[in-house]
């Protein structure tokens, strides 16, 4: 099961090829949320998750979509509990083009990663080493450079291409 955390202004992009590749491989998939209500993304629009935080099912991988300030909410208490409810029972957490910062920000990205460059040079001051490749897996974490190397860091967990 793939469950997609929707931070404030998320990028629906990336939202939306997760959900379709996982529609496409017959995996089951949500949109998961602090609360019920709309959540605003990037682009103008308003997804709705299909879960708030405590009525989620338990997924085996999450995928965190890029967002405006993906760190902020990991100072928030209510979604690092949220992170930490589900961390042991995950196969794969995968990093869309900046959701690294929510990640470091929890003290829970490993010390390599790949990222695109918009986030490159700010892991990098931060200490960590970044790769330029489109992703790359330390232990259950996909760091990727966002965008369609979502999709290629998805196939690779699954062990199948799938083309959208």
């Amino acid at each position: 099961m793939l469950s997609v955390l929707l931070l404030p202004e998320f990028s629906e992009l990336e939202a939306a090829l997760a959900l379709e590749w996982a529609r496409r491989l017959e995996l089951p998939a949500y949109t998961v949320a602090k609360g019920r209500k709309g959540t605003p993304a990037l682009a103008g629009s308003v997804w709705t998750p299909t879960y708030a935080f405590p009525a989620a099912p338990p997924p085996k991988a999450l995928l965190i979509p890029g967002a405006r300030r993906p760190e902020r909410p990991a100072k928030d208490p209510t979604w690092l509990a949220y992170l930490e409810e589900v961390w042991e029972g995950l196969e794969a957490l995968f990093l869309g083009f900046n959701a690294h910062l929510f990640l470091a920000e929890a003290g829970r990205l490993p010390p390599r990663v790949a990222a695109g460059e918009e986030v490159a040079e700010r892991l990098r001051e931060m200490g960590y080493r970044v790769e330029a490749r489109p992703f790359l897996r330390e232990g259950r974490v996909y760091a990727t450079k966002g965008g369609l190397a979502l999709l290629s860091a998805l196939s690779d967990w699954v062990g199948k291409a799938v083309e959208l």
